[in-house]
């Protein structure tokens, strides 16, 4: 027990002494020189494992992995005739792989050789494996264990046409190896091509075109990071199957990158060129900005200068992804070596930040170019992932394939279009037109969440993916993590040959929606005819490559065109989108100025109307399209820290080193009084280091303004930056600049960190609300212009709106603003607000501030008034605006005063009434609830007059609003004439008898048609018999009366039979109602009095009247109305009958 304390105590000494000596030793190194002893741009495990084991880096640690989702196995594509497709690991669950390489026999398309970094459960490292499957990738056999032996990994594979397999590798010490087999994986045999430690990520390929001059040549590059090739790409080859290797040569020397070359891809042509592709970093650390491109013509004996194919690209290497795992943007390749029409053709692949060339946005995309002239000439990039572009989805690790047999593409890569931003899956693209059109779809089963592999380099979850195709077949190869582990899995499909369509183009007659159809085919065996689909659905096959449509309607149209194969299947289509009608945009008005006070504010309104057959889509931004930044000086850093990203407002760009990047291109806007905050991020932080910002506020060019420093949080910069109001409005610049220890200011070059510009625009003055929008046909919209004064001096100050639409013929609309800051002040006011119609008011106008020298004009709403005058007289019938406008040379200012006229009221007593035989009348002033004042002394709304002859009434009405008005009427009560034509008579045939109506100054009509006061009646002028004679009298004051009497004639020569009869007298006739009767008979008799209307109602009856010579009867018809009544007696000798009229 004494020994084994001993033992302990003395361990723990030599432990603690050396850990003393290491912390001794290391203390004399500061952090900046113990990270610079890491070359970060190799990504080799082996190297970074060692790294580790001297203290200089961290390897992943364990981490829970998330589940894996399900989604299925089933591949739905034209250009694939395999349905379902399930994932088959290619081995044992208690083993890891990552980063594969897999290659098909070129004499077998059933047998494939697998290679990936492959280790056991724990951080060990077998390196670079063998596996292989011989039906077709249903099952894999081989050993996890290094192809040969331990190695550092960075698997390739090959197949010769001899049937000898190859696996490319780094070696255990950090030079080149490969490995071969003669009897199809059962042993290998290890050769070592360089034992140079200092070699990454390298490639292998062979020559497998039967009759190629080269052919079974073998090639192996690799980039060196040490040495005279040092940050070069280098190649050797092998003329007798790997056995012996040829001398290196450098082939990337003459594309001067300005850091160094990596991530060698190589592939060899139908006549046994060579090709070789990479990245060109032109500082570190950064994203890939170049591909490089070299080619050998003599099976790599010498290679002709190298080139950058294309420049101004952007790799996700530093910028990343969200994923978690690390990424690169390393190139990868293909040559059609087919006998078809395309063969030759080298096509190069890699994933880009956004769209080539703008090289921004939150997309990751998959892009290829290829060269038709053996990497003369390069076509502009194809877009490969066919999913929308601009949704921040990620596609990455691509890796392409050329079927041998029919020249049809297949490009791998994860993609998480359908997952969290986190997750990914395993898809593939097919082209079966050399790369004009893709169609893409998932290959992996499941949807899974990178997460680097413990126990190896940071981040690292394998560089790179695999695929290969031959007469058909097709081997996705990749990694993923559902099983909780990381492991290569394959799922095959077949595709057909079937060709597509392509360059679909198509015409659309505005006038009359006629669509005319052309494209191009390259026609194979089997092709029957072409499918036409508008959105979607089949309106037509043609034999010929064109066809004519009829567009049923305005709207936007896609038309695919497909070709079809019966029943071998149908390719995938051509797509073409177009429409009939356009968004017609107009603008109202299409120029504004405001004048504003000091420190106010003014809103004016845009109408935005659309005049169109399609629904117009605006974008409207007061600071599109400005003109460019001025040059500013720039300032570079010297590296090792750098600025990997930069988020502020609406901005965020993540980069690698550059030591002075311009990314102007990117901007976000600013409003005055708003702070927003900005952080940057060091990619690589040491002790000391600093960060500061710039902005050019006077937009002078040059950074001379305070700087804002920002505040190291232990994770970035980060700091505010708070325009203040009355900024100069318009685009400026902004320097951001992260340094080591020292002083820091805009200018001069640092020995450490970096410098990049961004633009700002700086909106003040006016703002815009809302600044998008949509407008259906015929409709319109209205668009808010915040013109804002606060902070501003006094002056003119303009700018030019752009409004970006969809209006085919109008896309881009300026639109010319204007504000005036005064401090001119314009009140309008009136000697009276309210009035009362027809009444008078004095218009005034108060002016402060301005000039002194102002001029006047007066308008009004409703139309109809204008005067120059500064205080005008106005006589307003209705409620009116008057606006004056007051100009002070450049500056009108307006301002309205509204007179608000009440109505009078509307008082009408009627006409002047002239009442006949009437003694009282009711008057009626209207207006209720109003106050009122009689002549008579009342105050009620209506009263009731009465009198004798002719009087005048008036009365005065005010209303709620204290308006008067007033009327007067005149009444008569007038008298009726007294028309007394006597009783009823007789006279004899040789009498003459005179009638008198009376009242002497009255108008006169007799119903013999005479109009004077009295007629003569001339017996001998009418026929025996009763005759009634009737006069209507008006008086002068218009009133009426009538009267009538019955004359009989007779022939007094002889005795009157009707000599019985009774005698009728009635009066006053016409009568009120009370009408008196008397009765004459010359012998008595019995009779009955009845009175009848004249629809023959009787309405009164006195029967048994004993009358023996005269009777007086008095009957009473007021209660019934007026009008004429028939009076009957009914005696013993006959009826006798009178007429009497009421009126009331």
């Amino acid at each position: 027990m004494k020994q084994t304390l001993l033992f302990l105590v003395v361990t723990l000494i030599v432990i603690t002494t050396i850990g003393l000596q290491w912390a001794n030793s290391d203390s004399s190194k500061s952090d900046r020189e113990r990270r610079a002893l890491v070359d970060t741009r190799i990504d080799n495990n082996g190297y970074w494992k060692r790294m580790a084991e001297q203290g200089l880096a961290v390897l992943n640690p364990v981490t829970e992995i998330e589940p894996a989702v399900f989604t299925g196995s089933k591949i739905t594509a034209y250009s694939v005739i395999t349905d379902d497709s399930p994932d088959v690991a290619v081995a044992p669950s208690n083993s890891r792989q990552s980063e594969n390489s897999i290659f098909i026999d070129p004499n077998d398309k059933l047998t494939a050789l697998n290679s990936n970094n492959s280790g056991p459960l724990s951080s060990s490292f077998y390196g670079a494996d063998g596996l292989y499957t011989f039906d077709g990738a249903e099952t894999f056999d081989g050993s996890v264990q290094g192809a040969g032996g331990y190695n550092s990994g960075d698997p390739t594979t090959s197949i010769g046409t001899d049937g000898r397999w190859y696996v490319g590798f780094i070696a255990s010490g950090g030079g080149q190896g490969v490995s071969y087999s003669d009897d199809q994986g059962n042993t290998w045999t290890k050769k070592i091509v360089t034992s140079l430690s200092s070699t990454d990520k390298n490639h292998l390929w062979i020559d497998t075109k039967e009759g190629s001059p080269y052919e079974n040549y073998l090639y192996n590059s690799w980039v060196e990071f040490a040495g005279g090739n040092s940050n070069d790409i280098v190649v050797q080859r092998s003329t007798d199957n790997g056995e012996t290797w040829d001398a290196k040569i450098n082939i990337s020397n003459e594309v001067n990158a300005g850091s160094h070359n990596q991530g060698v891809n190589l592939s060899t042509g139908p006549n046994g060129e060579v090709y070789a592709v990479w990245a060109i970093y032109d500082g570190w650390p950064q994203d890939e900005k170049a591909i490089g491109f070299a080619k050998s013509l003599d099976g790599g004996e010498s290679w002709e200068p190298s080139v950058r194919i294309i420049t101004n690209i952007r790799g996700i290497r530093n910028s990343g992804v969200p994923q978690n795992m690390r990424v690169n943007s390393f190139p990868a390749m293909a040559v059609d070596v087919s006998d078809g029409p395309n063969s030759g053709n080298i096509y190069v692949v890699w994933t880009n930040v956004g769209v080539p060339g703008q090289n921004s946005g939150s997309d990751r995309d998959i892009y290829m170019i290829k060269s038709t002239d053996e990497g003369a000439s390069w076509s502009d990039p194809v877009r490969i992932n066919q999913d929308e572009i601009g949704q921040g989805k990620c596609h990455y690790l691509p890796w392409i394939a050329c079927d041998a047999s029919n020249g049809i593409l297949s490009v791998i890569f994860y993609d998480n279009r359908n997952t969290n931003a986190n997750q990914a899956e395993a898809w593939v693209a097919v082209s079966t037109t050399a790369g004009e059109e893709w169609e893409d779809f998932k290959v992996s089963d499941v949807s899974f969440t990178p997460s680097p592999i413990p126990g190896f380099a940071s981040g690292y979850m394998g560089d790179y993916l695999s695929i290969a195709a031959l007469d058909g077949l097709v081997y996705p190869c990749w990694t993923d993590n559902r099983t909780g582990e990381v492991m290569t899995y394959v799922s095959v499909f077949e595709t057909i040959d079937i060709q597509s369509p392509y360059n679909l183009q198509v015409a659309v007659n505005q006038e009359n929606g006629a669509a005319d159809l052309s494209w191009d085919f390259n026609v194979t065996n089997g092709f029957e005819h072409f499918n036409i689909y508008r959105n979607d659905e089949l309106i037509g096959t043609s034999a010929e490559e064109n066809f004519a449509d009829q567009l049923p309607e305005y709207g936007y149209y896609t038309y695919k065109v497909s070709a079809s194969y019966g029943d071998t299947g149908e390719s995938a289509p051509d797509v073409y989108d177009t429409q009939w009608g356009t968004a017609s945009i107009e603008v109202i008005p299409d120029a504004y100025v405001a004048t504003v006070f000091i420190e106010d504010s003014v809103v004016q309104q845009m109408k935005i109307k659309n005049n169109g057959e399609l629904e117009l889509e605006f974008l409207l931004s007061d600071h599109f399209d400005k003109a460019p930044l001025p040059h500013y000086q720039k300032a570079s850093g010297g590296g090792d820290e750098y600025i990997s990203n930069v988020i502020f407002n609406s901005l965020s760009n993540s980069s690698g080193w550059e030591g002075y990047a311009d990314y102007t291109g990117y901007a976000t806007s600013l409003e005055p009084d708003q702070t927003y905050e900005i952080n940057v991020f060091n990619g690589n932080p040491y002790d000391g280091d600093q960060c500061a910002v710039w902005v050019d506020w006077d937009q002078n060019g040059v950074f001379d303004e305070q700087a804002v420093t920002l505040t190291w949080t232990g994770s970035k910069f980060t700091g505010t930056i708070t325009p203040d109001r009355g900024m100069l409005q318009g685009a400026t610049g902004m320097r951001v600049r992260l340094a080591g220890p020292g002083p820091l200011s805009a200018y001069g070059d640092t020995e450490y960190g970096e410098t990049e510009d961004y633009k700002l625009y700086l909106a003040d003055w006016i703002t815009l609300d809302p600044e998008e929008g949509v407008v259906a046909v015929g409709d319109s919209t209205i668009v808010n212009l915040i013109f804002n004064a606060e902070g501003m001096e006094t002056g003119t100050y303009t700018d030019d709106m752009k409004l970006i639409t969809n209006d085919i013929n109008n896309s881009l609309v300026t639109i010319p603003v204007t504000m005036h800051v005064t401090d001119l002040q314009v009140s309008a006011t009136a000697s009276w607000l309210e009035i009362c119609s027809g009444d008078e008011t004095q218009l005034i106008v108060e002016t402060t501030g301005g000039s002194g020298t102002l001029t006047y004009h007066w308008t009004s709403i409703p139309e109809g008034f204008e005067s120059d005058e500064e205080s005008p007289a106005v006589f307003p019938e209705v409620n009116t605006q008057y606006i004056v406008s007051v100009n002070d040379g450049p500056v009108t200012l307006s301002d309205t005063v509204e007179i608000t006229v009440y109505s009078v009221p509307e008082v009408n007593l009627g006409d002047d009434q002239v009442l006949c035989g009437e003694n009282e009348y009711e008057l009626d002033a209207g207006n209720p609830g109003a106050i009122y004042l009689w002549s008579t002394g009342e105050t009620s709304q209506t009263i009731t007059v009465n009198g004798e002859g002719e009087n005048a009434y008036w009365v005065e009405v005010t209303n709620e609003t204290s308006c008067t008005a007033s009327d007067t009427v005149t009444i008569n009560f007038a008298t009726l004439p007294v028309v007394e034509l006597g009783a009823d008579t007789i006279i004899c045939h040789n009498s003459v008898m005179t009638l008198n109506a009376g009242n002497p100054g009255a108008t006169y009509l007799w119903s013999t048609g005479e109009m004077t006061q009295t007629i003569t009646v001339n017996a001998e002028d009418y026929e025996y018999g009763s005759h009634v004679f009737s006069v209507l009298v008006t008086s002068e004051a218009g009133c009426e009366n009538d009267g009538e009497i019955t004359v009989e004639i007779k022939d007094c020569t002889s005795i009157d039979e009707n000599s019985q009869l009774v005698d009728i007298s009635v009066f006053p006739n016409p009568s009120n109602g009370i009408v008196n009767v008397d009765l004459h008979v010359r012998s008595a008799q019995l009779v009955s009095v009845r009175v009848m209307n004249l629809t023959g109602q009787i309405v009164y009856q006195s029967n048994d009247i004993n009358i023996l010579k005269e009777y007086n009867l008095q009957i009473d018809l007021s209660q019934f109305s007026s009008g004429v009544y028939n009076i009957f007696v009914l005696g013993e000798t006959g009826i006798t009958e009178k007429k009497v009229v009421i009126r009331k």
